[in-house]
């Protein structure tokens, strides 16, 4: 699965998240007063308010787009353990136990299919050992309810992991069609404003290890494509452009490669320093220049302007694209064939 489609599917479930803690925040609040006003189950009650109190906490958090990544957690903890506390302190006969199926597709829509299918399998465990402590106690012993019940539970899992699946398929066909350049395969303008969206909303995780502060980018343009476009033909042009994305994915070995204009590409570095993104760039503007375009029965010798751009949090689109244009037109200027970045420069005039 690539970058695009899982930026897609975190967006869905971060929207899921949001509308899901507003919905079981209302519905535990309801239940505390239910329990503690009409049933007199205090102790149930207590624990459904806190737990609700706790899920509208967290649906606030995601309109202020400040949710963290132990939000989703706590929710999935948070239902669960009301859903396994009703069943065990209520009687059989107030079906508590139906709302068991309500977990395994929220397991599969927010952990994620095979998560969901490790969560769905560990609750059994105790879902199954209550169920028949209670039969016992209540002189009931349900082996076709039982029977139904497992059934219907893993039955529930199954059909949402299967919409899962197909969501992920569909979408990464539509983000071939959206987000992926047609006559390169690398990605496009619009992959990158997803990645700078993205980017931007990224809060930092208490459970990453660390934030990445070195992102750095490199346009990369073509020398005197027109050139090569006017004395060959456009055919051998595109065959030319198309060398290059595999070029450079060849040399980054990663799906952060981006043409975002004719002969323009960009590559997105994470964790890299000033100095080791500058001798990345000079890495990639050695190897084109080593290299021999074969296409359409002519041998093409080609170089490459690099322009290179630090990436901070905040920083907009068209900000971040003035300034590495910037660095790459400083490239162009001093004479092509040279990785421009601030004050670090490395030339081989053409």
């Amino acid at each position: 699965m690539t970058t695009q489609t899982n930026f897609l599917l975190l967006e869905t479930r971060d929207t899921l998240h949001k509308w899901l803690s507003l919905v079981t925040g209302v519905i535990m609040i309801f239940y505390c007063f239910l329990n503690v006003v009409i049933l007199n189950q205090i102790t149930i009650g207590i624990i459904d308010a806190i737990f609700g109190l706790i899920n509208l906490y967290f649906f606030r958090a995601a309109q202020l787009e400040k949710a963290k990544k132990w939000h989703t957690y706590m929710l999935t903890f948070s239902i669960t353990a009301a859903v396994i506390y009703a069943f065990y302190f209520a009687d059989l006969r107030a079906g508590s136990i139906y709302w068991f199926l309500v977990l395994p597709p929220l397991y599969c829509l927010l952990a994620g299919p095979k998560l969901g299918l490790f969560y769905t399998i560990l609750l059994s465990i105790p879902a199954l050992a209550i169920l028949f402590i209670k039969s016992d106690t209540e002189n009931f012993i349900p082996y076709r309810s039982v029977l139904n019940f497992v059934l219907a539970y893993f039955l529930s899992y199954a059909i949402c992991y299967l919409y899962e699946t197909q969501y992920a398929k569909s979408s990464l066909l539509l983000e071939k069609m959206a987000f992926q350049d047609p006559l390169t395969g690398a990605q496009n303008r619009h992959a990158l404003r997803l990645f700078f969206d993205h980017f931007n909303k990224a809060a930092v995780d208490p459970f990453q290890e660390k934030e990445q502060e070195e992102t750095r980018l490199l346009i990369i343009d073509i020398d005197h494509f027109k050139s090569v476009n006017d004395e060959f033909g456009h055919d051998v042009g595109d065959s030319v452009l198309i060398e290059m994305t595999e070029l450079l994915h060849y040399c980054i070995n990663n799906d952060h490669v981006y043409r975002i204009g004719g002969e323009e590409f960009l590559i997105v570095l994470n964790d890299y320093t000033q100095t080791q993104a500058f001798d990345f760039a000079e890495t990639i503007r050695k190897t084109v220049e080593n290299s021999i375009f074969r296409t359409h029965q002519q041998n093409i010798k080609i170089t490459v302007s690099i322009g290179i751009a630090q990436l901070n949090k905040g920083q907009s689109f068209r900000e971040f694209l003035r300034v590495a244009d910037k660095n790459l037109y400083t490239a162009k200027n001093e004479g092509r064939n040279l990785v421009h970045y601030g004050s670090m420069s490395v030339t081989e005039a053409v």
